[in-house]
């Protein structure tokens, strides 16, 4: 990409209050190269004895949440526990963001252990295994059938834990249920007998998926059984006390098929997501010896380290870039951290694509060395950490497309530009352009008229947090977005970048998350060109921390195939989408920037 002066570098600032600055530069150029797809910057006889309970109604709006790509990286998924005031684990949605063939919830992209068929525990608890908590035979429509699930409801209640049944079927042939916003008499319930009463418990979610399909359905009004398409059904136990003695679910038939249908009910057994430690032991780092952070730039392992104060070049970012027209931005004192100054930033609708860039903030660890007029990197920066505390506000709610977020790394390089006192001028690794991960010859003139001289050009690669876009169908966790890193690199299966899954790490609206992040460049092996240039060894690490937890370890990554090649920088970067701009203001928070050689670990307060 051409382009004469990426960064608008700052002056002297105030350390009050900066406004109207947003993000832009070659972010947004490159962004819309991608396209809107990938950024850069989905019998028993009927009952009487019961009546169903009504629920909550949620939005007559569907939208299918958007299917990234997976692969077989191998990551760390923290078992992770509710602390009190979080949401609880396991609920599952029927209205079109919860499941589909490969995710148990694609609105926070939790994939299933099993795609396909999903996952589940049988009653002898084996995964997968073919013992059910009861069959029921489903010959006659318009009934409802009673599914005796005592055991499982025994376990639910004591253990805390209501993952929900799975309903299955190995029968040729299918029967639809009436689901949660059915007519009221048909709606399903599960009748409680404890030795304090009889509770009817009202339906929460009766999704269903299909093997066979990525799509999500909406299910709130029917759900169908049948080989190919499961049905998990959750009940709300919140006012169940005392011993269980027995459970029934009732489901009424709405229609089934000429044969009978053979009903098997399993527990489901849904990934467990972390929000914040969820409940672990916090790794403390460098952080842990200067209490808020004091003198912590005096480690000899810290690069950069401070509050939003002053973004002068050099004190916190060495460039950033920002569009004054659009996204106006703050510099406030932070009340949840009294003394520091946060960044609050936005992201604001418009006709024009320029409002899609909010902040990028950079940080150039690695310098040319003048005395080579091919201007080689002087140093090379095998691996950095980088921690920034996030928070995103309530009205955090687009759900048009995802957005570009936090810590990011600059490893795309490109040649060096002399201008304004030098930077890394980068020709690929987004934008629709994957790096070749090579040192390659540039005569001037190669990349534009902006490349004066000859030089060497690193084609490297783009690595950036992204978290999701959000749903209006209702969703229990329409809050939390997942936590995903867009990296392009050599093994990318399309001209865009990758989206990997960060663990099961989600964030929340409305709370600081400490997010801290390691890069390691991949090793190269043997044979080499006359450049230089070998073999790209799948050993690049990329491992996120949630609020002092790890969350991810990725550790097969490649980037480069010439060792001249490494970690540019951080990369701070607020992008929204794709090429359309938000339909909602949105905005966010930023503080306690670190970059560092050595893990850096939460703040002590």
């Amino acid at each position: 990409m051409q382009n004469d002066r990426r960064t608008f570098l700052l002056g002297s600032l105030s350390s009050a209050v900066l406004t109207a600055c947003g993000g832009g530069g070659d972010d947004q150029t490159d962004a819309m190269a991608d396209g809107a797809a990938a950024p850069s910057t989905s019998a028993a006889a009927p009952s009487t004895d019961v009546a169903a309970t009504d629920t909550l109604e949620t939005p007559d709006v569907t939208t299918a949440a958007e299917e990234i790509v997976t692969d077989g990286r191998a990551t760390i998924q923290s078992a992770a526990v509710s602390l009190p005031g979080d949401p609880p684990q396991f609920l599952s949605w029927d209205a079109g963001s919860g499941p589909n063939r490969t995710h148990w919830s694609q609105h926070l992209q939790l994939p299933w252990k099993n795609p396909t068929y999903g996952d589940w525990l049988d009653a002898a608890g084996a995964p997968q295994g073919a013992t059910p908590y009861a069959v029921v035979s489903v010959t006659t429509a318009g009934i409802f059938y009673n599914f005796p699930i005592t055991n499982l409801v025994k376990k639910w209640v004591v253990t805390g834990e209501n993952r929900g049944a799975l309903l299955r079927t190995a029968s040729a042939s299918a029967a639809t249920w009436s689901g949660r916003t059915a007519s009221l008499a048909q709606r399903p319930v599960l009748v409680v007998h404890t030795t304090t009463g009889t509770f009817n418990c009202p339906c929460l979610a009766l999704a269903s998926y299909a093997k066979t399909s990525s799509a999500g359905l909406d299910t709130r009004l029917r759900a169908k059984l049948a080989p190919d398409q499961a049905v998990i059904a959750q009940f709300d136990l919140r006012a169940v006390t005392g011993t269980v003695v027995d459970a029934t679910m009732k489901l009424y038939c709405e229609s089934k098929s000429s044969t009978a249908v053979s009903a098997s009910v399993f527990e489901l057994d849904p990934p467990r997501f972390q929000l914040g430690t969820g409940g672990l032991q916090i790794q403390n780092g460098v952080a842990a010896s200067y209490p808020r952070d004091a003198s912590l730039r005096s480690h000899p392992s810290i690069i950069r380290a401070g509050d939003f104060s002053n973004l002068a070049p050099g004190v916190l970012f060495d460039s950033y870039s920002f569009n004054p027209a659009y996204n106006p931005y703050s510099v406030l004192p932070d009340p949840d951290a009294p003394g520091t100054m946060m960044f609050r930033g936005s992201f604001n609708p418009s006709a024009s694509g320029q409002a899609r860039g909010s902040f990028t903030g950079r940080i150039e660890t690695m310098r040319a060395n003048y005395a080579d007029p091919l201007r080689p990197p002087i140093l090379v920066e095998e691996q950095m950490f980088c921690r920034l505390y996030i928070y995103l506000e309530d009205d955090w709610n687009s759900v048009l497309d995802s957005n570009k977020m936090a810590i990011g790394w600059d490893l795309r390089m490109g040649w060096w530009n002399d201008a304004g006192g030098g930077y890394w001028q980068s020709t690929t690794g987004n934008g629709g352009a994957p790096g070749t991960g090579m040192k390659v010859y540039a005569p001037a003139g190669k990349n534009g008229s902006s490349q004066r001289y000859s030089r060497w050009e690193y084609q490297g690669h783009a690595v950036r947090m992204e978290a999701g876009k959000g749903v209006n169908d209702g969703n229990p966790y329409t809050h939390l977005r997942p936590l995903q890193t867009y990296a392009y690199n050599l093994d990318q299966p399309t001209a865009y970048g990758q989206m990997i899954r960060l663990g099961n790490g989600v964030i929340g609206k409305g709370r600081w998350h400490c997010i801290e992040q390691q890069i390691k460049m991949n090793s190269i092996a043997g044979p080499y060109d006359p450049l230089g240039n070998g073999v790209a060894v799948p050993d690049g690490v990329i491992r996120t921390w949630l609020d002092g937890v790890l969350c991810s370890e990725v550790t097969n990554m490649r980037w480069r195939r010439h060792r001249d090649m490494g970690v540019q920088g951080p990369w701070v970067n607020w992008f929204y989408g794709g090429k359309l701009p938000t339909e909602v203001p949105m905005h966010y928070r930023m503080n306690h920037l670190a970059v560092s050689r050595e893990y850096i670990g939460p703040r002590i307060a």
